[in-house]
């Protein structure tokens, strides 16, 4: 065994009181015991006081502040975890080193879902994820502006909380600024530094720019 398996396996080791604690506070006992989410130790728990559903019950199938780039620094870098609302896994998730999920409303994920390392998912209303979506570090992904704005004549909200919907097969590049109202099709590629915040249709489609249009039509990529 290798140097870096090793240090893999003392840090899943090292955050299992913290993953039994997130487990219990998260998911019923009989599926809690079984351990299916594990936590680094170097998460931060803001908050647990929402529920976690899982489609399928095993040891490790949802794994939190592990893995990442080879620009993610363990020792330094910590995810921030923040669960108010409700969430629905479907299968296998991995969320790397530094990433910050804060969940007040409704996020749906789908299986292999994998967040490569410090990047921001903020569900304040509803975030629909589908199978086999990757998202690339420093992404942003938010469906509120935090902050309310309001007419002066009527004191109405003007910007309201909308749904973020990906579709399956989803690579977001890196730096990515997804906002709420965005509608990213199957296959598609989002990339780098592309700001987000309307619907597009067009599968297996490559969007990019600011502002973002489809530049290619027709395309794969493999997870």
């Amino acid at each position: 065994m290798n140097f870096d398996k090793i240090a893999k396996l003392i840090r899943y080791i090292s955050g299992t009181p913290k993953s039994i604690y997130v487990n219990l506070r998260l998911l019923p006992f009989s599926q809690a015991i079984k351990l299916p989410i594990m936590v680094s130790r170097k998460t931060k728990l803001r908050s647990l006081s929402g529920k976690v559903y899982l489609k399928k019950v095993k040891t490790g199938i949802v794994r939190i502040g592990f893995g990442g780039t080879d620009l993610m620094d363990y020792r330094y870098d910590r995810t921030i975890l923040k669960i108010t609302g409700e969430i629905y896994f479907s299968g296998k998730v991995k969320i790397g080193v530094g990433a910050k999920i804060n969940v007040s409303g409704t996020l749906q994920v789908g299986e292999n879902f994998d967040i490569t390392g410090d990047a921001t998912l903020i569900c304040a209303n509803e975030i629909s994820i589908g199978n086999n979506t990757m998202i690339a570090w420093q992404t942003i992904i938010m469906d509120t502006d935090q902050h309310a704005i309001h007419s002066i004549q009527d004191n109405i909200r003007i910007n309201k909380d909308k749904k973020i919907t990906i579709g399956n097969n989803v690579w977001i590049g890196a730096k990515s600024l997804i906002l709420k109202g965005s509608n990213i099709p199957d296959g598609s590629i989002v990339g780098a530094n592309t700001t987000l915040s309307k619907s597009f249709k067009t599968k297996n489609s490559i969007i990019a720019g600011n502002p973002p249009k489809v530049l290619k039509e027709n395309i794969k990529w493999n997870h």
